[in-house]
C-alpha cells in the first residue's frame, strides 16, 4: 500500500521523522518496503512568477516576458 507521509502523519499525530516512523511500524511488525522522496526529483527546478508579457516587436509568435522566482 502506498501513502504520502502527510497523510501519515495526520492520521498518526505525530511530528517524527520518516526514520523514526518507519522504524517504529517495522518495529511493530509491518514491513516497509520502500520509502520514495518525490520532491527529490523536482529539486532542479525553480519556481517563477511571470510579472509581464509582452508581444515581441520582430516576431508574432514570440513574448518578452519579465519574470520573477
Amino acid at each position: 500500500m502506498k501513502f504520502t507521509l502527510s497523510w501519515l502523519k495526520e492520521h498518526l499525530d505525530t511530528t517524527a521523522s520518516i526514520d523514526e516512523i518507519t522504524y517504529a511500524l517495522t518495529d511493530l511488525g509491518l514491513e516497509v518496503e520502500s520509502v520514495e522522496d518525490r520532491g527529490a526529483k523536482l529539486a532542479d527546478f525553480t519556481l517563477g512568477y511571470v510579472k509581464s508579457a509582452e508581444k515581441h516587436p520582430d516576431a508574432d509568435r514570440l513574448q518578452i516576458c519579465q519574470v520573477e522566482t
